[in-house]
């Protein structure tokens, strides 16, 4: 069993020797100035670590960072550096530190509220400009979402517009900007409106007690789900009208759903429970038992791949903005490269359980995809809220607060904005990012792998679930003997249980059908 941590641990020291020759991607950012925001996210920290590795003749990386009331922002970058991911670009790049410069400012202030100082330089030293700071809630506030995500990318965009030196305006998107479209192509779509129609949203959002309700929200998204789509594909919109306004090279880069790490800051790194982590803790700890899922492609790509595919773009797109005279888009996703199924990854990561275990496991996993609303919904009812009732009623005997409930009625109620997305029969294409992997050279390919053509999805799923331990359950590596016993354990219970339920059903079947013999006689 320790085997599987050692895997982990010698997953890195197994890669390929280096190719020899150049790397195109290296060369481009070699006595660059880098100017990235949204940093402190998942992506932003894989790709702050990523660019800082393996661009070592990288010259400098301005970060944006928002100030924390009585925390000094020395002492919140040491401790973002002090994060066990830069331990590899630690190892390789000591001094990599000293390339990187705080800029103190917040998303939702007049001019990002950085100071006029740090303005002067950005527009001084600044050659490429990558904005992933966001919110990423699809329910957030209306005024909070418009701001970050819409407003922002404005001032981002009027500060590019100022920059001297500037080669690339990189805007990250989300695949799902116009997801009411089946096929998703690499290009720009009609926005929802304008901004006035953003301002008008904001004040109306603010004015009211308690923000807009959720009928007025609906209605002013029109065709779009939620707040976060509506305000990523404005953004988008801003991109095209201040490259074509101002000769901004730019570019609109569009991930699909981005999960854990493939090989890269570490296998299976998480780094946050974000939206496909919990879907898969839930049903890798017995807690999550059925899926409403209509199997359809669903559209995941590794965040390291989605880090190595957007420095790609970032090298390519001022080539590509000359040729075509107008701001470009990336897309990237596998649904039509190499597409996965959320129950082939679920059936891959529950194999994997029985070697791993853990002793937050609730229950035995196993997950029941069902494709008709009925079923779904009586599943939902049998194996959670009553197990949920259930354990609630342990923990008010044993005296502590019961919160099972809580988490059935709150997963309940996000089911509708789950489900939307994980049932979408959506074609993410990505004809143009290949064109850039087909250009790179063997080198770049090597050091910055984005092929999805050849992925092994099963090797992905095992190295996610050997993360959960590591990264989401926090368990040390000496129980995993332990924690394998309860996974038998919890199994035998599972399978008395079912037997238990079963022989239950047979019995009040039977009387059912002696009473009706009784009646009918």
């Amino acid at each position: 069993m320790d085997q599987h941590y050692e895997k982990m641990r010698d997953d890195l020291e197994c890669l390929p020797a280096p190719v020899v020759g150049s790397s195109k991607i290296q060369d481009y950012f070699a006595g660059k100035s880098v100017f990235v925001t949204g940093a402190t996210g998942f992506m932003g920290k894989c790709f702050v670590e990523k660019i800082l590795r393996d661009c070592p003749d990288l010259k400098r990386l301005y970060v944006l960072v928002r100030p924390k009331k009585g925390v000094p922002l020395e002492d919140k970058m040491r401790r973002y550096f002090g994060n066990y991911i830069f331990d590899r670009v630690r190892s390789e790049q000591p001094r990599f530190e000293e390339k990187v410069v705080t800029v103190r400012g917040d998303l939702q202030e007049d001019r990002l509220g950085i100071s006029a100082e740090d303005r002067r330089e950005l527009i001084e030293q600044v050659d490429v400009i990558v904005h992933g700071g966001a919110t990423v809630k699809f329910d957030e506030v209306v005024s909070v979402a418009l701001k970050i995500n819409v407003l922002a990318t404005r001032q981002m965009l009027e500060l590019a517009s100022e920059c001297r030196r500037l080669l690339c305006f990189a805007y990250v998107s989300t695949a799902y900007s116009h997801c009411y479209q089946q096929h998703i192509e690499e290009k720009f779509y009609e926005p929802p409106g304008d901004l006035q129609i953003v301002q008008d949203m904001i004040a109306s959002d603010e004015a009211a007690v308690g923000g807009l309700s959720d009928d007025a929200i609906k209605m002013l998204l029109g065709k779009w789900p939620n707040i976060y789509t509506f305000s990523k594909s404005m953004a988008e919109e801003l991109v095209r009208q201040y490259s074509e306004r101002c000769n901004l090279p730019a570019c609109v880069y569009r991930p699909s759903v981005v999960s854990a790490a493939y090989s890269e800051p570490l296998p299976g790194w998480i780094g946050n429970n974000n939206g496909p982590a919990y879907g898969f803790f839930g049903s890798a700890v017995g807690a999550i038992h059925t899926t409403y899922y209509e199997n359809k492609p669903f559209d995941l790509v590794p965040v390291d791949y989605s880090i190595n595919a957007l420095l790609a773009a970032v090298y390519d797109c001022p080539n590509r903005w000359r040729e075509e005279g107008r701001a470009v888009v990336y897309n990237y996703g596998s649904s039509t490269v190499r597409p996965t199924y959320l129950d082939v990854i679920f059936a891959n990561l529950l194999e994997e359980a029985p070697h791993l275990g853990s002793m937050n496991t609730l229950w035995h996993p196993f997950v029941i995809f069902v494709d008709r609303k009925w079923l779904f919904l009586l599943l939902h009812f049998l194996l959670h809220f009553i197990p949920a009732c259930l354990a609630d009623l342990a923990l008010l005997c044993i005296g502590q607060k019961p919160r099972a409930l809580k988490l059935f009625w709150l997963a309940t109620s996000n089911m509708s904005k789950i489900y939307y997305f994980l049932n979408g029969d959506w074609k993410i294409h990505v004809p143009e990012m290949r064109k850039v992997l087909d250009r790179l050279s063997p080198r770049d390919r090597q050091i910055f792998p984005y092929d999805m053509r050849d992925f092994d999805w099963f090797d992905f799923t095992v190295r996610y679930m050997r993360s959960f331990r590591v990264y989401v359950l926090k368990e040390p590596t000496d129980n995993v003997r332990e924690a394998v016993r309860r996974y038998h354990r919890m199994h035998l219970l599972h399978r008395v249980t079912v037997a238990l339920f079963f022989l239950l059903l047979a019995y009040c079947a039977t009387r059912l059908l002696t009473c009706l013999a009784s009646v009918v006689i």
